[in-house]
């Protein structure tokens, strides 16, 4: 019997427990029938014994929003969508055609994992990056390769990424992430068989109307070696969720869309009191050009920046925040 004819753990209890729950017939065929099990939809079971995974999940999207903030230096969200167990055939069907591709390896997990970033993606984050819009730039579909500027970022996205890994993890394991390869074709990776599984952490960024997503690859059998740590949550990890209450995560959300009131002193005018009751409609008061400019959030001093134009509008560029008095 070749190895290919020999079923997995996963997959043999995948059969038992199924014909334990009546789903699927075990009586005994005719000599040469078969019937066909269908594996996929028991696809989830793997992940019971993974439970701490939903945990680090949740801490890595809280951890990589963070990080994303900081590279870009605009207000932003990651939300993690619900963990996926798919085969690496599906999971490269899956991908865009222009996407980046980085294999990475992050010890203790066994293994090489994938992260995906689409192009569409990456042409948003560097608009973000350098002070564009946040409804994200017009991506044209027809593009077969990623620009420069696009590749570069998508560096400093996955050395943030690397970081929010190693802090999300380490209640569970102390990873050490380092990058291995970048590829755009997804026929040059080297991920595994096509049929086996991997499971699929999935990000979505968010930043005012703009959209972007970002997807962790990890075959299921790479968590083999910490097992143990995975199948259940550390008491350090009920301790800080006791400590930190389950609506904290709700309210960092929803501070980021208050509204507060923005102001910026562009110039002004010593006048005398005899100059100010002799204004009238149509009276022009000099100004001169402003270079320094203060913006004021509340009617607090915020950030200093220089005034000028961009995309035909009258713009500010930060170039730092003011001295606090305190």
């Amino acid at each position: 019997m070749t190895g290919k004819e020999v079923l997995s753990d996963s997959e043999l209890e995948a059969l038992m427990e199924t014909v334990a729950e009546g789903d699927t017939e075990s009586g005994i065929s005719a000599a040469g029938e078969y019937r066909l099990f269908d594996f996929t939809a028991r696809r989830q079971c793997p992940l019971e014994e993974y439970s701490a995974l939903h945990t680090v999940h949740e801490k890595l999207s809280f951890q990589l929003a963070d990080e994303l903030k900081s590279l870009c230096r605009c207000a932003l969200d990651v939300v993690g969508a619900d963990l996926e167990v798919v085969s690496l055939g599906e999971a490269q069907a899956a991908l865009p055609e222009l996407v980046a591709l980085n294999l990475i390896q992050v010890p203790p997990i066994s293994g090489r994992s994938l992260v995906v970033l689409p192009g569409e993606t990456l042409s948003g984050l560097v608009n973000l990056y350098f002070g564009g819009p946040e409804k994200g730039t017009s991506f044209k579909a027809t593009r077969t390769h990623l620009t420069p500027i696009e590749r570069r970022v998508n560096d400093l996205v996955i050395e943030r990424f690397m970081t929010s890994l190693m802090l999300s993890w380490r209640e569970i394991a102390k990873l050490a992430p380092e990058t291995e390869k970048f590829e755009t074709n997804p026929d040059f990776l080297q991920m595994g068989a096509a049929a086996s599984q991997c499971v699929v952490f999935h990000y979505q960024i968010r930043a005012q109307e703009w959209m972007g997503s970002l997807k962790w690859l990890v075959p299921i059998s790479d968590f083999e070696a910490i097992k143990a740590k995975l199948g259940r949550v550390e008491t350090e990890s009920h301790t800080l969720q006791q400590d930190q209450p389950q609506w904290e995560s709700y309210f960092r959300k929803e501070l980021l869309s208050v509204d507060v009131d923005i102001s910026g002193q562009i110039g002004c005018q010593p006048m005398s009191l005899a100059q100010l009751l002799g204004l009238r409609h149509g009276s022009i008061i000099p100004l001169d050009s402003p270079t320094d400019v203060v913006l004021f959030v509340e009617d607090e001093a915020f950030c200093n920046g220089e005034y000028g134009a961009f995309s035909g509008k009258k713009s500010l560029k930060i170039r730092g925040l003011a001295k606090s008095d305190e």
